[in-house]
């Protein structure tokens, strides 16, 4: 029977940190979802949760799927933020490729498929993108959350270059394990500009990177605070730039060309 179940998985292993905050109505069933993807299409597996200091009840779903799935838990009694949690999460990760999404599952687990795809294609790093062709809006986004990320996107291409890449900052991300070590052991944003960061470095050191086009359930709820956290966010916009030119950044600048790809999947 167990021969039969891995002559049917399609991928060898993988690494998924997921970020928690204030998720305990949802996180216990969602991460029942991705396990059972998991389970059905790797040999090998991690869940990694990081909890970033919740006031609500998600630790102890955390522990509660723990005692019946095996996963890791990191838990921060503080609220460092977003891009800290996913960046602990990915160091602690040991499985090739790893990946991180967010809790909520705005972006299905069964996507991953595709990804790992354009992994076996030759890209280092592929990411989720509400930009380009194929995007299939199932929820649509909070228009407060719709301002900001026009707004946001925007200035990201201005201040930072990055106007290659659609998209920064949808939460679904898959990464070779090393070039996935070399980012996050640089990046120093901690919260949602981090996205910005780390494909700033990616391009720095001339990663292949893919966006790809994806089924979006926009949550009804958001951590994101209007005011304080686009400022928050503008600034630490200024701040990659400022740090790369300070040489705060220890990345290499790899051999091979830079090669990105955002509008030619279809399917």
């Amino acid at each position: 029977m167990w021969v039969d179940c891995v002559i049917l998985m399609k991928y060898k292993e993988i690494s998924v940190v997921i970020p928690c905050f204030n998720e305990a109505r949802t996180i216990y069933v969602n991460l029942e979802r991705v396990y059972s993807y998991l389970a059905q299409n790797f040999e090998r597996f991690e869940i990694i949760t990081v909890n970033d200091g919740s006031t609500d009840a998600t630790y102890s779903e955390l522990k509660r799927f723990q005692e019946k799935y095996q996963s890791m838990i990191i838990d921060r009694r503080e609220n460092l933020g977003k891009g800290k949690t996913v960046k602990e999460g990915i160091l602690a990760s040991q499985y090739d490729p790893v990946m991180f999404m967010d809790a909520d599952l705005a972006i299905p687990i069964q996507e991953l498929e595709k990804f790992m795809e354009a992994l076996g294609d030759g890209y280092d790093i592929v990411i989720a993108s509400r930009f380009v062709q194929g995007v299939k809006v199932l929820k649509p986004v909070l228009w407060y959350r719709k301002i900001m990320e026009n707004v946001f996107r925007h200035l990201r291409i201005l201040i930072l270059n990055t106007g290659r890449i659609n998209d920064t900052q949808c939460g679904f991300k898959v990464f070779k394990r090393k070039c996935a070590i070399e980012i996050f052991s640089n990046t120093r944003i901690n919260r949602f500009a981090f996205d910005s960061e780390v494909i700033y470095l990616a391009e720095k050191m001339h990663l292949r990177i893919k966006e790809l086009p994806i089924s979006l359930q926009n949550p009804r709820l958001s951590h994101i605070r209007l005011i304080r956290d686009s400022a928050n966010m503008f600034f630490d916009l200024i701040k990659i730039n400022l740090n790369y030119y300070q040489g705060k950044y220890k990345i290499s600048h790899g051999g091979q060309s830079r090669k990105v790809q955002n509008n030619s999947f279809s399917g």
